[in-house]
């Protein structure tokens, strides 16, 4: 393919208020995840530089498959891969009390959480009467080793979501088979979808 003629548009960069509210959107979801699992109390330091490079990063990889892929509405399985993605190499969440079983791995379980909590929305939307199963302790304890030991590119985090989603019946294939403003406007209003952009 002949690029010579291809019009390069530079990353029109965040504001300094939108960035300030995704990462406040994914501070209110990391409060959110202290209190599923009952820990509420827990004290916990950000660092807030970090927090804001995951914001920028996931930005300027979505503007990534919009210019290079065409992809002008990801659907929302790639936004949270690569949000987490970024949130496991990052680590901008650390907990204080050395005692809390969310010391060792803190930023993966909150990925985790966050990805569950998509597929949940969208579970919920398109298949309301049946219920959602969260993974085995074992399946998590799992999921949990390859976030922290395993060198997961961008891209395997996005295949690990897509994937994930299948077993609960709500895969790529089926987001495919519905119309993308469809499932934004079914998911506006869900806390998931704050950590997005405005749009979302």
């Amino acid at each position: 393919m002949d690029y010579s003629n291809k019009k390069v548009v530079a990353y029109p960069k965040l504001t300094t208020d939108e960035i300030n509210r995704r990462a406040n959107a994914i501070i209110s979801m990391f409060e959110e995840f202290l209190e599923f699992d009952n820990l509420s109390g827990t004290e916990y330091y950000i660092n807030k530089i970090n927090i804001f490079e995951v914001v920028k990063r996931q930005d300027q990889r979505m503007y990534y498959y919009k210019v290079f892929h065409e992809l002008d509405f990801p659907c929302e399985y790639k936004y949270i891969a690569i949000e987490c993605f970024w949130i496991n190499t990052l680590k901008p969440f650390m907990i204080i009390d050395e005692t809390s079983p969310l010391y060792d791995c803190v930023n993966e379980k909150f990925s985790l959480y966050l990805i569950l909590s998509m597929i949940k929305a969208v579970f919920s939307i398109y298949k309301p009467n049946d219920r959602f199963e969260y993974p085995s302790k074992q399946r998590i304890r799992d999921i949990l080793y390859d976030f922290k030991f395993c060198s997961l590119s961008r891209e395997s985090m996005i295949s690990f979501v897509e994937t994930f989603a299948d077993v609960y019946g709500v895969g790529i294939e089926f987001i495919f088979q519905l119309k993308p403003n469809d499932i934004s406007k079914a998911l506006r209003g869900k806390n998931i979808c704050s950590i997005f952009s405005d749009e979302a």
